[in-house]
């Protein structure tokens, strides 16, 4: 099987000749748009030969850093951010030289936040003295949300929009032929179901639905620790992410929570495929495999893994699995 063949049979959970793997990590800041964000993907791609390649998605949304929210009312001023803006131009240009390059040879997805996460950014980048940090900018988000809602979803509608817009624009203009998701808002700790089901879930179901209708297919991956996954169940994706060890369900629990899908992980991002031993190593990917079985498994790690790993440990990885589970 070549790549893509390999790639898609496991979405749909059919028998492939070998369990694909993929690894991701962030580029530093000079890779992060254009041609040199495309040159560096495809050299990573080159060294690691893995069975996918993400594209990181550090060029950054405009009004963060250019938009001021000092109160929840100033959100109904968001205006919609198009097309033309250098941040979107900057990782379409730089997907359109990677698709260009690897078209055909390997899946390719570019990673996607949620309307969520960015009005997160937004707020912290507003105020840096009172919002240090991601997590105190969620829980100044989210108290806002519950004392003066309707300005701030009003914002969150302009963010959808324009992440529509712009994910889109990247399957129909670099031609890309996936999007990888990355869904904010599961952690139990910080808002209720009830919450989640309010202000997080129709947005990302806003995108997804228009992404959805023009990508070939779309990675969920499902980010944070103490993670109730049941809010993600009915999103309408194909591969499912997420880190299995951080409080959160197994692997096994969670394929049955979103339905059966076919799932991406199975090691720890800050385990043995960063810091070894080898031995450990194979004893997670063997008790991946132990769970799940080979058919709707791509052996992945449940988030980014550190920018300073050695590659030549994601690459035993890729290797070994390959092995224990040729046809």
């Amino acid at each position: 099987m070549q790549k893509v063949e390999r790639f898609r049979a496991m979405l749909r959970g059919h028998p492939v000749d070998h369990v694909p793997a993929g690894f991701w990590f962030h580029f530093p800041p000079a890779y992060h748009g254009g041609q040199a964000m495309a040159e560096r993907h495809i050299s990573y791609y080159r060294q690691t030969d893995l069975d996918i390649l993400k594209v990181m998605n550090d060029s950054g949304y405009g009004p963060v850093g250019r938009f001021l929210v000092r109160e929840a009312a100033d959100w109904a001023r968001l205006e919609p951010t198009p097309l033309e803006d250098t941040p979107f131009q900057n990782h379409l240009e730089g997907l359109k030289g990677i698709v260009s390059a690897l078209r055909g040879e390997v899946p390719i997805v570019t990673t996607a936040f949620n309307p969520f996460r960015e009005a997160v950014l937004i707020l912290m980048h507003s105020d840096p003295a009172a919002y240090p940090s991601e997590q105190s900018a969620r829980m100044g988000l989210l108290r806002q949300l519950r004392h003066e809602p309707e300005p701030v979803l009003a914002g969150m509608q302009v963010i959808a929009d324009d992440l529509a817009r712009f994910y889109c624009a990247c399957v129909q203009k670099a031609e890309v032929e996936g999007v990888y998701y990355s869904a904010k808002g599961g952690e139990r700790r910080d808002l209720t179901d009830e919450e989640h089901a309010l202000w997080v879930r129709p947005y990302d179901l806003h995108v997804l639905g228009e992404v959805g209708s023009v990508a070939e297919y779309v990675v969920g991956h499902f980010c944070g620790k103490g993670l109730n996954l049941e809010r993600f169940a009915g999103y309408p994706v194909h591969l499912a992410n997420w880190a299995y060890q951080s409080d959160n369900p197994s692997l096994l629990q969670g394929r049955a929570i979103l339905g059966g899908m076919s799932i991406l992980g199975g090691l720890d991002e800050r385990g043995p495929l960063v810091y070894g031993p080898r031995e450990a190593l194979q004893t997670e990917i063997k008790a991946a495999l132990a769970e799940l079985g080979a058919q709707g498994l791509m052996l992945g790690a449940g988030c980014t893994v550190p920018g300073d790993v050695d590659i030549a440990n994601l690459v035993y990885a890729r290797d070994y699995i390959a092995e224990l589970t040729a046809e």
